[in-house]
């Protein structure tokens, strides 16, 4: 009976030894772990951190401009010069621009008559070395021509440099003595020649127009 109450003491010696031991190896680890902690929470407190790689690179590219009153000049292909202001704009690094309340105006050619477009907002790629800048129109596009027509749709697309525009969005045109609805209309300002698709027109008489 000695003997199984000294083998009792020895394992209870024992369990008491091994308990002191991780006691020991706590008290090491939990302040390691404290610092770790620590450090996560403050790196997580900065934005840069939590957002990913990928997309911190992208706001950086993507920074903006904000100008009041913008101002773009350019030529189409066959020399006569458009002009570009907005009431506001901000510009990419790269230099494209979404705009605000702006008024597009190209001069008059020997075949095509001048044409004035105004939009709500819209979005300008300038002309580049191999490319051919673009304008993108929206919200209550109105266009004046020349000649007297007045073309309103609500969207418009603009090839600057070789002068192509077009309206796929559905257009009306009224004139004097007319008014013509279509369904897209593609226009080349080089030639003066206006496509449309789906068109319904309605003829003004001269009596009627007269009264």
């Amino acid at each position: 009976m000695a003997d199984d109450g000294r083998d009792k003491q020895t394992e209870k010696a024992a369990h008491i030894e091994a308990y002191s031991q991780r006691i020991i190896h706590l008290r090491r680890i939990l302040p390691i772990i404290a610092v770790l902690l620590l450090g996560l929470l403050v790196l997580a407190a900065n934005p840069d951190f939590t957002r990913p790689p990928n997309q911190r690179a992208a706001e950086a590219g993507d920074a903006r401009l904000v100008i009041d009153r913008p101002v773009f000049d350019g030529r189409l292909s066959d020399g006569r010069a458009y002009r570009l202001i907005a009431a506001q704009g901000e510009q990419k690094n790269n230099g494209d621009m979404a705009f605000a309340e702006a008024q597009m105006n190209i001069a008059p050619g020997p075949q095509s008559p001048g044409l004035s477009f105004t939009a709500g907002e819209g979005f300008f790629s300038p002309q580049r070395p191999g490319q051919d800048g673009t304008a993108r129109l929206q919200g209550n596009v109105v266009a004046q021509t020349g000649d007297g027509y007045e073309i309103r749709a609500p969207k418009a697309e603009m090839n600057l440099r070789a002068g192509l525009w077009q309206a796929a969005g559905g257009i009306t045109m009224t004139g004097a003595d007319s008014t013509l609805r279509a369904a897209r209309l593609a226009a080349d300002e080089n030639t003066g020649i206006y496509r449309f698709e789906n068109i319904r027109m309605r003829l003004v008489s001269a009596d009627k127009g007269a009264q």
